[in-house]
């Protein structure tokens, strides 16, 4: 597919001198909301990679690891703050974890090169999935629950049938690391990011590649590596952030461009996704912020931080739209109402 120009708003120039700069981000504080803290979960003593809620609403899980931890994931019930599961077995980072569609299980996806299943109720180990020569960075499931795709270092994804715990194929993806894996709401589609600065949009089934967004067939596009990627529930549209501090919106048909963000403050984006209704985006991002913007309107209108906040690595929508989590490099994961 041809990529196209499009729309991009500059919502701040990262060329403003330093003065300049202070002047704007103290306007900033004033101008955007701050969005209001509800409850933190911690106490586990490991940063925190990625948070997701459960398909219920309420719990969130959230994968734990970096220097001096425990490499393990974790299950918050929201309203008592209580663990009710914890997923111990890796031998380095988890970089994420995620819940399948039914809630019953977990997946986790860590540095020992493994994708690990377990039962979400009681922290036991289904499958221990090892089929990477790298570092597991990401993994999906599908909608149906009965297939699971995982990115890796070694530049490849690898599909697994969560009924059998056996490779369903794998496919070499990118040319560097794939951080970052999603299915369409259909099913029909994989997108992923990698450290090779792209975006790319797969055929789910046949695992067949059909589109990329940036790299060399675009002059719009990311200049340092993409952490990660989402659709909107329409998919329409996918989005992506990465260590050029830009958070990028895409038409899934064409590939224009249809928005994209600068940060003043210049900090890689680590986290993005859409609201359950494809109206907002929100993004996490190294200078210790979350933020949501309207996609109509390409404006700002809310961000999360304080509370000691520090680098946000995860964040998510609560299925409902009402509230959103983040995880961070300081050991803890925040509920904020939007």
């Amino acid at each position: 597919m041809r990529l196209l120009y499009g729309l991009c708003f500059v919502l701040c120039c990262p060329l403003l001198s330093a003065q300049t700069e202070q002047e704007n981000a103290a306007d900033d504080v004033v101008r955007v909301p701050r969005a209001e803290l509800i409850k933190r979960f911690g106490g586990n003593g490991s940063p925190v990679n990625s948070v997701v809620f459960s398909p219920d609403s309420k719990s969130l899980l959230a994968a734990c690891g970096g220097p001096g931890s425990d490499n393990t994931a974790r299950i918050w019930n929201i309203e008592t703050g209580e663990i009710t599961a914890a997923f111990a077995g890796h031998t380095d980072r988890v970089n994420q974890a995620v819940f399948t569609p039914d809630g019953k299980r977990v997946l986790t996806a860590s540095d020992d090169k493994t994708l690990k299943v377990w039962n979400a109720e009681n922290g036991e180990l289904i499958y221990n999935l090892a089929e990477h020569l790298g570092k597991v960075k990401c993994v999906a499931v599908h909608p149906d629950g009965k297939t699971a795709v995982c990115g890796s270092t070694d530049c490849t994804f690898t599909r697994w049938n969560l009924e059998t715990g056996k490779a369903a194929g794998m496919k070499r993806a990118h040319k560097s690391t794939v951080m970052s894996v999603v299915y369409s709401p259909d099913g029909k589609w994989l997108i992923t990011g990698s450290r090779d600065m792209t975006v790319r949009l797969w055929d789910a089934e046949s695992a067949k590649w059909l589109a990329e967004f940036g790299g060399k067939t675009t002059d719009d596009g990311h200049t340092g590596s993409v952490y990660s990627v989402a659709i909107s529930p329409d998919n329409k549209m996918i989005l992506s952030g990465g260590y050029d501090t830009t958070v990028r919106l895409w038409e899934t048909k064409t590939g224009i461009q249809l928005l994209c963000t600068w940060q003043t403050v210049k900090q890689p984006v680590y986290c993005v996704s859409f609201s359950p209704d494809g109206k907002k985006i929100a993004a996490g991002s190294g200078d210790f912020t979350a933020r949501l913007w309207d996609i109509k309107s390409g404006e700002e209108e809310l961000r999360f931080r304080g509370d000691g906040m520090q680098s946000v690595l995860g964040l998510a929508f609560s299925p409902d739209g009402s509230s959103i989590a983040t995880a961070g490099r300081d050991k803890t994961v925040r509920l904020w109402k939007r």
